[in-house]
């Protein structure tokens, strides 16, 4: 057993695949030869060589699995999935050295260092290992004391003029090349604002007066004029207007073959809409384009109108692909002309579903068959019908005729791609960006305990404040919650002995109706800034329900029901108000890792006819997106400590919840990442209730009562898909009766500690 041990530690050797005379690259360090150090460690990234990756920072893992591939046998299928899963022994290469040099340098002076020199050291001394050190010595930075400005010409120096404040170019600035590339950006961008379509980046430079022996620079940025090539005379830049606009419907993006002659069109607004000619009438009707286009005749060219075009046409589901030209119009001067090709897909489509789910260790599996028409009225409406199908084998449920759990869903969606709302002007659909939503749901559960039946009904507006910024708002989302029928083995053993008006319990198996009325605000900074490390998100919710129906029923005096609640056509209804908080950080690491952070809180109150939340309002803890030490509604209230599966799904929610994650995700091979996780978290009651000892939340005590875990997790990403395997470990049980079983992290036991979870997607 040795000896076997032995060779395969041999067969796995690092160097396996290293030739003989060649060094594994083990190391690149950058250091600064100054005693000052300026962020030398960002100049890494140029270099042209990176050590093999290491597992979360410590073990060369898939080096290794490349290792175990056969040398003498590289073309066997196992030596082949080795490779391809594997990493590629990263040999020293010291002409990519040398370059890399270079580039650091170059580097350098465009930050400033004009003077910078960059040496490079190689240390063979580790057994066929090699470690790259590149030494750095940037110099005096180099910094501009004095501007000034060459516009030829006189439109353009006004326009730059007015916007002055806008510069990136300062006295006193450090002479980075950087920084005047972006100079030139932003002029460019903002003179394309303002008609000048021809205009460029060429159009801009710069010239620096350095002085012999001083770090001080004279910055001159030039605004060259227009130019004819064939004469070498200058002219003034021309600011073009849009003067002629047609859209073009077609199946494919072949451009070429487009000949309007042989097309049907139609005038609408002040532009033409083309479509082929075998159709009757265009696919979608051209208001619906109009309120979608932020192109119009006779308006200056503006980049902002075209992007904004981009978005807006993009949100149309029937469209695949738009693709917008310009060209200047024959026989003019200043004027553009506008052809927008719009590229259609499907009106219909079929799509088909299959997930595993995992209910608290109870496993089973669901399908659902979605069909989607994306133009039914000829405006880009989106309807969709969504069957869905579910089941689940149940244990640990004694007493019970059944052992297994089924569900059957319904779903159909109408999403109009606009604002519907009387007096709406095309100008302000364009500005709102809206989809407004009517939906119509049908959810029927069937456990050996009871069957409940969930009847939703919604009217919806969602829409965007830029592209940072999105907003949904729930004019109304009805629920109607009916269960026709509750086992007399449950009903007797747990809502028969109950006499108080306030159970959860009794209250979560009672007919009820939701008039939801909701708003959510969610803003994200990726893509703004997608080149910084940190990118960020932010969630806010809040909603209510029952406030119109209490406040008519005590105008018009309704009696109540045994419990002291109005009803609607004998049904009770829920009054709360619920709100909700999330923020998600994501800090780049590295080019391979990246540290995130995440935290949560939510809180309802239920009152007047109410005395606890619904079920399908609560919060509850545990879970693959909660604290993973726990499996799913298995933490809290509190220190509340459940010991009956058939009700403990219930008791263990609450009305205030509280969250925190820290995840470290890092790629380990192939397809494979990683991740170490840390989280903490609970739920807790606003009122106390007899059916959870200590679940109430106390400002007093609920810090002490905040469950920690930490994990190991692997996720495989496939692009379209992310599947998720985490392993959880209690830290801090807060419902532990003994110090053993309080604080697990010192005494751990797997078997009662442990939690795994599969999910599809991130927690966050």
């Amino acid at each position: 057993m040795m000896s076997a041990a032995a060779m395969w530690l041999a067969s796995c050797s690092i160097y396996k695949h290293v030739p003989e005379g060649r060094y594994l690259l083990d190391k690149v360090e950058v250091v600064s030869a100054e005693s000052r150090n300026d962020a030398v460690s960002k100049y890494r990234n140029y270099s042209y060589q990176t050590p093999n990756s290491k597992w979360l920072g410590l073990l060369r893992f898939p080096l290794r699995l490349y290792s175990m591939s056969s040398v003498r046998h590289p073309d066997r299928w196992i030596s082949r999935t080795l490779r391809k899963i594997g990493e590629e022994p990263v040999l020293l290469d010291e002409m990519l050295s040398e370059v890399s040099v270079q580039d650091m340098r170059r580097s350098l002076m465009n930050s400033g260092y004009l003077n910078a020199k960059v040496n490079v050291e190689t240390d063979y001394s580790r057994k066929r290992k090699a470690t790259v050190r590149y030494k750095i010595t940037p110099g005096k930075m180099f910094v501009v004391d004095n501007i000034r400005y060459t516009v030829q010409d006189t439109i353009i120096s006004l326009i730059l003029d007015d916007n002055r404040k806008s510069s990136l170019l300062h006295e006193g600035m450090n002479l980075e090349s950087g920084v005047l590339d972006a100079e030139r950006t932003r002029i460019t961008s903002l003179l394309q604002k303002q008609g000048y379509w021809a205009f460029n980046k060429d159009y801009i430079s710069f010239v620096a007066d350095t002085v012999t022996g001083s770090n001080m620079v004279g910055l001159n940025m030039i605004v060259a004029a227009e130019r004819y090539d064939q004469e070498g005379s200058t002219r003034q830049h021309t600011q073009y207007y849009v003067s002629d606009i047609d859209y073009v419907l077609m199946d494919n993006p072949n451009f070429s073959a487009i000949n309007f002659e042989m097309m049907n069109s139609v005038g609408y607004d002040g532009f033409r809409l083309y479509y082929p000619s075998g159709d009757d009438k265009p696919i979608i009707r051209p208001s619906i384009i109009a309120s979608h286009s932020f192109l119009r005749n006779g308006l200056l060219y503006n980049t902002d109108s075209i992007s904004k075009t981009y978005t807006s046409l993009s949100r149309l589901g029937i469209l695949s692909y738009t693709n917008i030209r310009f060209e200047p119009l024959p026989g003019t001067n200043d004027r553009l002309k506008a052809n927008v090709y719009l590229v259609s897909q499907p009106k219909h489509s079929f799509s088909f579903e299959v997930e595993g789910t995992n209910t608290a260790g109870d496993l089973g599996a669901a399908a659902s068959l979605s069909f989607t028409n994306r133009n039914l009225f000829r405006g880009s409406e989106q309807l969709t019908f969504k069957l869905r199908g579910a089941y689940e084998s149940i244990t640990n449920l004694p007493g019970y005729s059944g052992d297994t759990y089924t569900e059957y869903g319904l779903e159909s969606n109408l999403d109009f791609p606009e604002l519907l709302l009387p007096f709406v002007s095309q100008a302000q659909q364009r500005r709102s960006q809206a989809t407004s939503r009517f939906s119509l749901k049908m959810n029927s559960q069937n456990r050996p305990e009871f069957n409940k039946t969930i009847f939703s009904a919604g009217w919806s507006y969602l829409w965007s404040d830029g592209w940072r910024k999105t907003h949904r708002l729930d004019v109304i989302d009805l629920n109607y919650i009916v269960l026709p029928w509750i086992s007399d083995n449950f009903r007797k053993e747990y809502l028969d002995p109950i006499s108080s008006k306030n159970s959860i319990l009794k209250y979560s198996y009672e007919n009820l109706l939701i008039t939801k009325l909701g708003y959510t605000f969610y803003y994200s900074n990726s893509g703004l800034k997608s080149s910084s490390p940190f990118q960020y998100s932010v969630r806010i919710g809040a909603e209510t329900s029952g406030n119109v129906l209490y406040g008519t029923s005590k105008l018009l005096n309704r009696e109540w029901n045994t419990s002291g609640q109005y009803e609607v056509m004998h049904i009770a209804f829920a009054q709360y108000l619920k709100h909700d908080f999330s923020f998600t950080g994501n800090w780049r690491v590295d080019a391979s890792s990246n540290l995130l952070i995440h935290m949560e809180y939510g809180i309802a109150f239920p009152y007047n006819n109410s005395s606890s939340l619904p079920f399908e309002k609560r919060y509850f803890a545990g879970g693959a997106n909660s604290v993973r030490g726990w499996s799913v509604r298995e933490l809290g209230p509190g220190t509340y400590q459940g010991g009956d599966k058939i009700v403990d799904y219930i008791k263990q929610s609450g009305d205030i919840k509280i969250g925190a994650s820290i995840e470290y995700r890092s790629k380990l091979f192939w397809k494979l990442n990683s991740a170490l996780f840390v989280d903490a978290g609970n739920i807790w009651t606003i009122r106390k209730y007899d059916e959870q000892p200590g679940g109430l939340f106390s400002f007093d005590t609920f810090y002490k009562q905040v469950a920690v875990a930490y994990g190991l997790g692997i996720r495989m990403d496939l692009g379209f898909l992310v599947l998720r395997l985490d392993g959880g470990m209690k830290a801090y049980n807060p419902a532990g009766s003994t110090s053993y079983q309080k604080v697990p992290l010192l005494h751990p036991s797997f078997g009662r500690d442990f939690a795994f979870h599969l999910a599809v997607g991130y927690p966050f």
